[in-house]
């Protein structure tokens, strides 16, 4: 009886060890074509960067410029391309890459709209795509990310109205869309849900209406810039109860007492 107990229990412990390891291999598998599917839509890489890095044969994905992978998990948890002279657009299948905690592409000519598949990186800490030639509507999804702490949209061509959702991320430390051509208005209860935010710019849109009433309730806010907009009225009181604000620039829009 004993010897059959060690002999089930070694068949069962063999059938965990083969489970775990076609999983990893599943998941490693799922973020090489997440990551080639993103060098297929790259078209134009003058240094040659990821055409002859990122090759399927030869090398593993934690050696690819730009990437790294958790030692953990073996789950690719950041891409970092900045300025690295990429030009193409970002494919959906981004949003396949589960482990993803930190996104950054910017200071690049990538084309096209942010994909909504983005907002299925549910452990993104960390998402930049600034400096870039990017067109469309920021997708509501990005609202979704709840560890997500920087968001940098900004010197890109992105229009429409700011989504509400965003403002509902508590974890955000720093939003920057400025230098865009967002329309609409900023919503009072902006700040509501945004305990943690340090920094907000939002300059060289073409944001209209009154300032929201309720910046006061960022209670971390240290930089604030609307600047280069079409804000109208007054300032609203509570904006002098912000004791934490270091900066903060308003200019270039039609307010009194700015």
């Amino acid at each position: 009886m004993m010897a059959r107990a060690i002999i089930v229990g070694f068949l069962l412990l063999i059938y965990c060890i083969n489970n775990i390891s076609a999983s990893v291999i599943r998941n490693i598998s799922t973020d090489k074509s997440a990551l080639l599917a993103f060098k297929a839509q790259i078209t134009n890489d003058p240094n040659e960067i990821l055409s002859k890095n990122w090759t399927q044969q030869g090398t593993t994905v934690c050696s690819w410029i730009g990437v790294s992978r958790s030692t953990k998990h073996q789950r690719v948890v950041a891409l970092n391309l900045k300025s690295l002279r990429l030009g193409g657009s970002v494919p959906k299948e981004i949003g396949n890459l589960s482990f993803l905690s930190f996104l950054e592409i910017g200071n690049n000519t990538f084309i096209g709209e942010i994909p909504n598949e983005v907002g299925f990186l549910k452990k993104l800490k960390y998402l930049s795509l600034q400096m870039n030639n990017l067109t469309g509507q920021i997708p509501q999804s990005l609202g979704f990310l709840p560890r997500l702490e920087l968001l940098d949209l900004s010197e890109n061509d992105l229009f429409g109205n700011v989504p509400l959702s965003i403002f509902n991320v508590s974890s955000l430390k720093l939003i920057d869309l400025g230098f865009n051509d967002l329309t609409g208005t900023l919503p009072n209860d902006m700040c509501s849900n945004l305990p943690l935010l340090q920094s907000l710019f939002m300059a060289h849109n073409h944001l209209v209406g009154e300032l929201p009433s309720g910046l006061d309730k960022c209670t971390q806010l240290k930089y604030l810039s609307l600047s280069y907009n079409r804000f109208t009225g007054n300032l609203p009181r509570d904006m002098w109860n912000m004791s934490k604000l270091e900066d903060m620039f308003l200019g270039w829009n039609n307010l009194s007492g700015a």
